[in-house]
């Protein structure tokens, strides 16, 4: 009969085996009859429990059919937007224009773009940008990218840095497409009258009409009712706001009420395929509410929040894509938005989907992007177009914590796509730090990236994006000086791998 002692002296035996084993066999891995047996060390298994403890930790942003989602699995799933995310609550970057405003130094540490040979293509922004004095018009950029810039990561900064020297108030477009990540001091309902179809996962009728992100469907109202209604704290200013509707076989009204006294009533004829209301607002008000009357059913392309002049930078944050979805656009509705919205400048800044691919060769990636750009090009020959190249990402290799090599390959094709295509490319991967960055910018204090080794945290978000404006800035500041310094276009092409 077994004593309690004696389990005891079991488990202390066990447990003096397993210490001499790791200590004799330190690189942790021991060979026997074929067989690898893995032996980690206590130090191991601590972090391993830390990790854990971590990673079950909910956060704003992570999915509740993600939460069962291993971090540093060698296999990582394709799309990377499905990794659960810890980032902190997002803050509103808005930079007041006043005289007491700090000025950044732009100068300090800064990655510059890199430009084709033979051109100088950020003519149209950078000479929009200098007649802003002489015009009463709005510059408008489009940031488009995946979750990382979700929520107005990254953008917040780039607005806030662009707006301080420019002029401009305001957010660009309110998202409609994704109301939980929405930056801070925003929220956006819809009635049961308004159905929303996003780039990204909306019905395959509608993704041809979501230039801005996402196409929303208003079923006919006889008479007037509420469509949306929007919330605002004191710190967004913004004193006009457009509504950009798509075509309907009737006449159809929109009421625009501000905090539940100001009435703004507009008749919007249906003859053009997009069009633009716009409406002034009081200088405070809390929510405003959206109304409709539409005998047949309405298109609503998106909701800009902005100032009568200045730059307006718009957030696109489309959780999941690689950013293949410019071909699917509606020519002349694309056309016509980009147009009415006198946009200068769009920045495409995808990656962390197609590097979990792992692929020998990323030439596809290549050729798919330099469609995306043909294809924006077509639409908005008035834009320059700046694509961002692939931040980086780390998984475990035989049991270490490194960059996955894939990360270099997809910041070479997208480098190869722009520069050979006579637009600007930014390398999002070196600004981190290049190789191993990733894990550094976890390991900092207060973290810049989240324990999935892919995204920023708010912290990280806001340096990556000053970073971004940065090099930016002084591209504009440099534009049309002989001592811009000008990248040489890459010889051949992934495409011949």
């Amino acid at each position: 009969m077994n004593k309690p002692y004696h389990t005891l002296v079991f488990l202390v035996l066990v447990a003096m085996l397993y210490i001499f084993l790791s200590t004799i066999v330190p690189s942790g891995n021991l060979k026997i009859g074929g067989i690898l047996f893995r032996i980690p060390k206590p130090l191991e298994l601590l972090a391993i429990s830390k990790t854990r403890q971590v990673f079950n930790s909910t956060d704003s942003l992570q999915s509740t059919t993600h939460k069962q989602t291993k971090i540093f699995s060698n296999a990582l799933p394709i799309n990377a937007d499905s990794i659960p995310m810890e980032v902190e609550p997002l803050q509103s970057e808005r930079v007041e224009l006043s005289k007491t405003t700090p000025k950044r130094n732009f100068e300090i540490n800064t990655l510059p773009i890199e430009m084709p040979t033979g051109r100088n293509p950020l003519g149209s922004f950078a000479s929009a940008l200098r007649n802003l004095d002489d015009q009463n018009v709005i510059v408008r950029v489009l940031h488009y990218g995946d979750s990382q810039i979700e929520g107005d990561r990254i953008t917040s900064q780039l607005r806030a840095a662009l707006q301080e020297k420019f002029g401009g108030t305001g957010l660009g477009l309110i998202p409609i497409w994704n109301t939980e990540y929405l930056p801070g001091g925003l929220k956006v309902g819809f009635s049961d009258h308004i159905k929303v179809n996003s780039t990204v996962n909306g019905k395959p009728a509608q993704k041809a009409n979501c230039i801005l992100g996402a196409v929303a469907e208003v079923a006919p109202l006889d008479s007037y009712g509420e469509i949306i209604s929007i919330r605002v704290n004191s710190k967004q200013l913004f004193n006009s706001l457009s509504i950009i509707s798509g075509n309907s076989d009737s006449t159809y009204a929109i009421m625009i009420v501000v905090d539940g006294t100001d009435t703004l009533e507009r008749q919007v004829m249906p003859y053009g395929k997009v069009n633009v209301l716009s409406v002034k607002l009081p200088s405070r008000f809390e929510r405003i509410s959206i109304f409709a009357k539409n005998p047949a059913t309405v298109k609503l392309y998106g909701l800009l929040a902005e100032s009568g002049r200045g730059v307006s930078v718009s957030n696109i944050g489309l959780r999941g894509t690689s950013g293949n979805f410019f071909t699917r656009f509606d020519s002349h509705i694309a056309s016509d938005i980009y147009r009415m919205l006198n946009v200068r400048l769009v920045i495409m800044q995808f990656g962390i989907n197609v590097v979990p691919s792992n692929l020998s060769s990323y030439a596809y990636y290549q050729k798919l992007m330099e469609q995306q750009i043909k294809a924006v090009r077509r639409f908005a020959p008035q834009a320059d177009i700046l694509v961002v190249g692939v931040t980086d990402m780390a998984n475990r290799f035989d049991g270490e914590l490194k960059s996955n090599p894939s990360v270099e390959k997809v910041l070479q094709a997208q480098r190869y796509a722009a520069l050979s295509n006579g637009v600007l490319f930014w390398d999002g991967y070196s600004a981190m730090g290049g190789e191993g960055s990733i894990i550094e910018w976890v390991n900092a204090s207060p973290p810049l990236a989240t324990k999935d080794y892919t995204h920023f945290t708010s912290y990280g978000a806001k340096r990556f994006g000053q970073k971004l404006a940065t090099a930016l800035l002084i591209a504009v500041d440099n534009f049309g000086m002989a001592n811009i310094d000008q990248q040489p276009t890459p010889n051949g092409s992934f495409l011949n791998e």
